[in-house]
């Protein structure tokens, strides 16, 4: 099973590298394929964390399973970086875990959503400072007005799980928000903070980023 001969306290794999479905920066100007976010798991001294589950339930079974080695009803804890649908689609297979998400994005989407999604949303706790010991949430908003990343260290290093605070390589290095950003000045202020304060940059739809190859 993942992490379990690993002496670190926040062990952590990627489950699913994400892509977007357009990517203005491989001078895509239309959708090429269905969006898929970057979905990682993380092993703390509160059990398993999945950030962002990013295929549909029936699927994450077996992506669980072949990546990290566990079972669904092994993963204690979820949190959202933001509310979009590709970054919850797999919330359904954790019934039994608590969801997380800041409160400021659960505010933000009360008045915006109806039916199943306001169900969805109503399930979720806010994941304020402390809701986990050694992961700290840290505000990057601009893609979403709460969007939040997940700070904490791991081997030495600083790692960022900053969702769609940074979607990819190319959008980190031109400090670039999404076209669909709520304030892209703010994205960029976010950008530039996670840059500053992590070592390893986990981004919403890439594999993970080392500030000294950027």
């Amino acid at each position: 099973m993942f992490g379990m001969d690993d002496k670190d306290p926040h062990a952590w794999i990627i489950l699913t590298i994400g892509h977007l479905s357009m990517n203005k920066h491989w001078g895509e100007t239309e959708r090429k394929r269905g969006p898929l976010c970057t979905c990682t798991l993380i092993r703390t001294p509160e059990g398993l964390l999945i950030v962002d589950p990013s295929l549909q339930p029936p699927e994450m079974p077996k992506l669980l399973m072949d990546q990290a080695g566990v079972l669904p009803e092994e993963v204690r804890h979820v949190f959202v970086t933001h509310f979009h649908g590709d970054h919850r689609f797999g919330l359904d297979a954790f019934p039994h875990a608590p969801w997380w998400m800041a409160p400021e994005e659960i505010e933000y989407w009360k008045p915006k959503v109806t039916g199943p999604e306001a169900v969805h949303l109503a399930r979720f706790r806010p994941a304020v400072p402390g809701f986990l010991p050694g992961i700290r949430p840290v505000p990057a908003p601009g893609h979403t007005p709460g969007t939040t990343a997940l700070l904490f260290d791991s081997k030495g290093k600083r790692v960022a799980v900053a969702g769609d605070a940074v979607m990819t390589a190319d959008f980190l290095r031109a400090r670039e928000g999404f076209h669909n950003s709520t304030d892209p000045g703010m994205a960029r202020t976010s950008i530039d903070a996670l840059v500053r304060d992590a070592d390893i940059i986990i981004p919403g739809h890439d594999n993970y980023i080392s500030r000294d190859l950027l």
